[in-house]
């Protein structure tokens, strides 16, 4: 269930960083566009807007690092209740380089998904998965070693569409 005073609070500190930058951010700027096929929203996301969200840290490993791993950022659940009511129940992951992957909402619902900025406290370069890297928190999830949750950890995040 989202909380959706949490979500509120989260959009008026966005939209306080966006109107204290001079404005809505550019295409430039973004980091990280998020749509809503259903209500027709579309929210850009700067570094800003995203380092405004809550931020958490999971330590998890998965098969594409050799070690126990700190991965920073927001939960999935949070950066996509900022699309508000009208939701649907798949999101369309889409990386810098047009791959993408359609993962049910309830994968943000029923697990700690991040939107990972950063792993060990260093920021994600693209050259590095970065700037966003979608991470399930496998080592507490058994389950989630399965080749269908590492097909959805996508990484250079560009965009977050609902449908």
């Amino acid at each position: 269930m989202v909380n959706l005073s949490k979500t509120l609070r989260n959009m008026a500190i966005m939209l306080a960083a966006s109107a204290w930058m001079g404005g809505a951010a550019s295409a430039q700027d973004t980091m990280l566009t998020l749509t809503n096929s259903i209500t027709e929203a579309e929210i850009l996301l700067t570094e800003d807007g995203i380092m405004a969200l809550d931020q958490v840290v999971m330590n998890t490993t998965n098969e594409f690092v050799d070690e126990m791993t700190a991965f920073g950022g927001p939960l999935a659940r949070d950066v996509v209740a900022l699309l508000g009511g009208g939701a649907g129940d798949t999101v369309v992951l889409t990386a810098v380089n047009d791959y993408s992957i359609e993962v049910p909402v309830q994968d943000f619902i029923d697990y700690d998904v991040v939107f990972a900025h950063s792993t060990n406290g260093d920021r994600l370069s693209t050259r590095d998965k970065g700037p966003i890297w979608v991470v399930y928190p496998m080592s507490d999830n058994p389950e989630l070693r399965d080749p269908t949750y590492n097909a959805r950890m996508i990484w250079q995040l560009v965009s977050v569409e609902i449908k």
